[in-house]
């Protein structure tokens, strides 16, 4: 059972949900609109962890800022990030980010390219 997680319910709109896999993979969950002033929330739940899955598919807007937040967490992690959202995608697309990150369509497939990463306990 996976119930060592963590809640950040941000006053403007964006709630992260941590939860810790087995691997040392830590699964963001996000909730709500990444923007200005939302985007220190982001910043704070990307700033543990050496593996992150980052489910922005609740996520319904996604500012260069956000954007911007992922990247540098990229620069840091083994990241994954799952989208399903078009204001999202759009996003990703429009700043070249998403030829920078790797991106998925559901949390299951990241999470299993993180955890078949060679030299790595599944």
């Amino acid at each position: 059972m996976y119930d060592l997680f963590r809640t950040i319910d941000d006053p403007t709109g964006l709630t992260v949900t941590a939860t810790e896999r087995p691997g040392g993979i830590r699964v963001i969950t996000l909730v709500g609109d990444i923007d200005a002033a939302t985007v220190g929330t982001l910043d704070e739940a990307l700033a543990d962890g050496e593996r992150l899955v980052v489910d922005l598919t609740r996520v319904a807007f996604l500012s260069c800022a956000g954007v911007r937040s992922l990247l540098q967490a990229n620069s840091r992690a083994d990241l994954a990030v799952v989208v399903g959202g078009h204001a999202v995608t759009r996003s990703l697309e429009a700043t070249g980010a998403d030829l920078l990150l790797e991106i998925h369509p559901r949390t299951g497939a990241a999470l299993a390219r993180l955890a078949a990463e060679p030299g790595r306990e599944a």
